[in-house]
């Protein structure tokens, strides 16, 4: 009996120091690998290529050491191990093709009728399979399509979109549009249909639109007035508490273009209003603001001095 469990014992440190001894291969070869592709000497072809080739390759010992234990289960660990990775890895192809982001004029959008309150957004588009700036650039000034910016899209990008997906099928995240939702739902505490309907929309992303989607439901409330058309973008927090967004210079040419006086912007952009402004010698006036009672009562001024 004192045999039986000695041997029992040997056979379960044997297993552990197999599991560990295929750790010690797999993961300094998928950290090698996993950062060749995020810094771009390779593309996804190749990340999840050499990751199946090095389960071919582990599989031949499995054979040719099938009858020692500890050799053929350590090469057993090791196939587990680069089958879970390339589980995990694989929707990388999925964003392969994409190359670059172009940012695009999108019409402001007064959700509330005559209210005055112009949700901003700049419109994304995503570019597949070019690579040549210089052609998409082409493309858009042949469609008369006013383009912002054109981002490059790199593994970095590609990578952190693959584990944003995973964790928001996982349940461990939210996308930004969804949370900007619940934040403005509970702000307003009321079901608005035309908010409801921005706000279900499929094609939408970002938070930019919750402060002026909040001061639209006010004006429907009755509990805000308005009569100067203004262009408005700012996330809305839990609290009120308005906060950073992307794509200032464009939302304020935007404005600027479509005759709004002022744009109220979260403070946290001011100086980056204010070098776009001067930039693009805009005479629209830039309101920064703290919270939407601030914004409240900066358009109650406007209202009250005109």
């Amino acid at each position: 009996m004192k045999m039986k469990n000695q041997n029992k014992s040997l056979d379960s440190s044997n297993k552990l120091l197999a599991f560990m001894y295929s750790i010690f291969i797999v993961f300094p070869v998928y950290w090698i690998l996993g950062n060749a592709y995020y810094l771009d000497y390779i593309n996804g072809f190749v990340f999840l290529g050499v990751l199946i080739g090095l389960i071919v390759i582990a599989s031949i010992p499995l054979i040719i050491f099938r009858k020692d234990r500890f050799r053929s289960l350590s090469a057993t660990w090791v196939i587990i191990l680069l089958f879970l990775i390339l589980g995990y890895e694989f929707l990388l192809i999925e964003y392969e093709s994409n190359t670059y982001i172009a940012n695009v004029y999108r019409e402001p959008e007064e959700i509330i009728q005559n209210s005055g309150i112009h949700i901003l957004a700049i419109g994304f588009n995503h570019i597949y399979y070019v690579k040549e700036e210089s052609i998409i650039r082409d493309i858009y000034e042949r469609d008369g399509i006013q383009l912002f910016d054109l981002h490059k899209i790199t593994n970095r990008d590609r990578y952190k979109s693959k584990t944003n997906e995973i964790k928001r099928f996982l349940g461990f995240g939210k996308d930004p549009f969804h949370v900007m939702g619940e934040n403005v739902r509970g702000s307003i505490r009321e079901d608005i249909t035309v908010i409801n309907e921005f706000l279900n929309r499929e094609n939408l992303q970002g938070d930019s639109a919750g402060l002026a989607l909040g001061l639209s439901a006010m004006v429907h409330q009755g509990s805000l007035h308005n009569q100067i058309p203004i262009g408005v973008t700012g996330t809305l927090e839990p609290n009120g508490d308005v906060m950073e967004v992307g794509g200032i210079a464009g939302k304020m040419i935007i404005s600027e273009q479509s005759g709004f006086p002022y744009i109220i912007v979260p403070y946290s952009n001011i100086e980056e209003a204010k070098t776009a402004k001067a930039e693009h010698k805009l005479a629209i006036e830039i309101l920064p603001v703290h919270h939407i009672d601030e914004a409240v009562m900066v358009i109650k001024e406007l209202n009250e001095s005109n």
